[in-house]
């Protein structure tokens, strides 16, 4: 079902960079959040396996540059030139 929500500025940029940090859409979030709130529990267990794996994927990423990281750094620029290296190859 698709809904319309108003509301405020700072609400919608913080509940966005909140579903962000956690690995979800705003939609996943709202969801996941509303299913919480009603008591809806059936939906929940579909949400937390989706943001596990997104968890899973971006800590093996995380991981990854760090280990590329480590390989090359000796300051802050030495990073940076080796994070964008790496994304272009």
């Amino acid at each position: 079902m698709k809904t319309t929500i108003e509301m405020p500025d700072d609400l919608f940029r913080r509940a966005k960079a909140t579903a962000a940090l956690q690995g979800l859409s705003l939609k996943e979030w709202l969801t996941k959040v509303l299913s919480r709130e009603v008591g809806a529990t059936n939906v929940v267990p579909d949400l937390l396996k989706n943001e596990a794996k997104q968890a899973e994927v971006f800590n093996q990423e995380l991981n990854r540059l760090a280990a590329l990281v480590g390989k090359h750094w000796q300051g802050e620029q030495d990073a940076v030139a080796a994070i964008k290296e790496e994304r272009r190859g």
